[in-house]
């Protein structure tokens, strides 16, 4: 091939690229297209230079493919970089450059560990609306929240980026599910595992779970206490019993058993991309990740082992997915793999959001001792007044001051720290008054938004009485969303809140506890991580006994027949 028919092999080459972005690129979402669109490309290479070798020989064949290839991808990224500059929709929308050019500022957000500290930074030299990524925004706003989350929104999951390659052999769980129309009969079935009825149902073993706590504090006679492990094993013991009627007994091993360490790992591989979904579409269709694979299979093994059980009549959550999968007619579980997916939220939804809080209860009541002293005045009334010797959900409810403590801890920090994205709706929404057009993946962040000065007097200060007698400490009560808002608001809120009071008035009832010794308080939080829920770092503490109350280690069976 001569000179000019080359360059006009690497024009036409260029023509095409900018005509690849302009009609394909720019249109719609395509992140779940990544492996095909790789495949694709290199395919084309491949029988570009197979021919060209043909034509010309090894060595020309090969430089003409590269240099045509080369002015294809040179011309469709300087089309794709020109366009997020100057030509797209949120050029107006302030962020960091890198941002507007490529979603790989979100991995190097999340160089650290911590993309939500790195994001809440962005707010303050940005303003409310920063362009996080060339086609997403992060809204630090009440008025965001209702326009993205309220039941008239027109936002949703599908297409918005993270959830569309969260699934289960294309099975969405309830959190991850893109559609209303999906959705709603979906959390139907949910909601029958929270009524009030299947909470009576629940409480006694959140108790038997609380009291296993209580002996695992007692057995290590005063020396120090990995806090954030066992505020993680408190929940995942729980769930296994409330949710499959399982004992993973991890309490008492002091330990991650396999599948929680297997759950921690694939949230720290969300947490080191940034969220960024292509790279983990691709990882998911080429089935890599042993550590994926091994955690699906053991979840299908647990709910399997729990369908197979002859006691159709446990009550647990799963119980509720089996009776609707197993009617003449089911309104949501349709197949195995949608059972496997919700069964796997199960875990994952009730470990780590609650695992966070009662880290952070933990460690802010050892900083702030007084409080321990002030709940354990208020709490004393409500031992023992529905059922003697225990406390009660419903008795701790009526209790202000409990509630103000964990509404606090969840303002401080806040389990899920980013929030998921939506996609705005073709015509796009508005936003204190600035449009944001259709098309665009929008999120608010409930740590930058909980920690704001514009919600909040003295944001970073640890003070409950806000949420009690001193009101002006909060100047807009609608900027707290620990539990989401809107219908995919949490699920199981209310089943979460009778975990955290059991296990914290349980706790402060019958100890006190103070920073063990070497223990500064800092790893708490230079070592948390950003995994789309959030993790705590390690805080060690020393419990002591209160006056009067038993030291003897009681095995968790023996107190189990006794209460029976």
């Amino acid at each position: 091939m001569d000179h000019f028919n080359l360059l006009l092999a690497c024009v036409l080459a260029s023509t095409t690229g900018f005509l690849t972005h302009t009609l394909y690129f720019i249109n719609g979402f395509h992140d779940t297209s990544a492996l095909r669109i790789i495949l694709v490309h290199f395919t084309t290479y491949l029988c570009l230079t197979a021919y060209s070798i043909t034509q010309v020989g090894v060595i020309s064949g090969l430089v003409i493919s590269t240099a045509v290839t080369l002015s294809y991808l040179a011309t469709l990224f300087t089309s794709i970089v020109t366009y997020r500059l100057f030509f797209h929709p949120l050029r107006h929308i302030p962020g960091p450059f890198v941002a507007k050019v490529t979603k790989l500022y979100g991995p190097y957000t999340a160089r650290n560990g911590q993309m939500h500290l790195e994001q809440t930074k962005l707010f303050k030299k940005y303003g409310k609306l920063v362009r996080i990524a060339p086609n997403e925004v992060f809204i630090l706003s009440v008025d965001g929240i209702q326009k993205i989350h309220a039941r008239d929104s027109g936002c949703r999951k599908l297409h918005g980026g993270l959830y569309d390659v969260i699934h289960f052999r294309g099975a969405h769980n309830l959190n991850s599910v893109l559609t209303r129309e999906e959705h709603g009969p979906r959390r139907k079935i949910w909601e029958r595992a929270f009524t009030t009825k299947a909470l009576a149902i629940h409480e006694p073993k959140t108790r038997e779970v609380c009291h296993r706590w209580l002996a695992k504090i007692a057995s290590f006679d005063g020396r120090p206490i990995n806090t954030s492990l066992f505020s993680l094993l408190i929940p995942f013991d729980h769930m296994g019993k409330v949710g499959f009627s399982h004992e993973f007994k991890s309490i008492e091993a002091g330990e991650e058993n396999r599948m929680l360490h297997l759950l921690e790992t694939l949230f720290g591989q969300f947490g080191r991309t940034g969220e960024l979904s292509w790279p983990l579409s691709i990882a998911k269709d080429l089935n890599l990740g042993r550590e994926s694979a091994e955690f699906d299979r053991l979840t299908m093994e647990m709910a399997d082992r729990r369908a197979s059980e002859e006691d159709n009549n446990k009550g647990d959550i799963l119980q509720h997915f089996l009776d609707d999968m197993r009617s003449e007619k089911p309104i949501a579980f349709f197949n195995k793999n949608i059972f496997y997916s919700d069964s796997a939220l199960v875990l994952i939804g009730a470990t780590d959001t609650i695992g966070v809080v009662l880290s952070y209860l933990f460690y802010h009541l050892a900083r702030h001792h007084e409080y321990q002293d002030l709940l354990n005045s208020h709490i004393k009334k409500a031992y023992g007044e529905t059922i003697p010797g225990e406390f009660t959900d419903r008795d701790l409810s009526r209790i202000p001051l409990l509630d103000a403590i964990i509404n606090e801890t969840m303002r401080l920090d806040n389990p899920v720290a980013n929030n998921g994205p939506r996609l705005t709706p073709p015509e796009g929404i508005i936003v204190d008054g600035i449009h944001i057009p259709g098309g665009v993946a929008v999120r608010v962040p409930g740590y930058a938004l909980h920690r704001s000065e514009e919600f909040y007097l003295a944001p970073s200060e640890f003070k409950p009485e806000r949420w009690l007698d001193q009101t002006e400490l909060v100047k807009d009560r609608e900027a707290f969303i620990p539990w989401l808002v809107g219908p995919n608001n949490c699920v199981g809120k209310r089943m979460g809140m009778t975990v955290v009071r059991l296990i914290l008035a349980y706790t402060v009832y019958n100890y006190t506890w103070d920073f063990a010794p070497g223990e500064d308080g800092r790893r708490i939080y230079s070592e948390s991580r950003d995994n789309l829920i959030s993790k705590a770092g390690p805080f060690k503490a020393c419990f002591t006994p209160r006056a009067g109350r038993p030291t003897v280690v009681q095995d968790s069976d023996e107190w189990k027949a006794v209460k029976t």
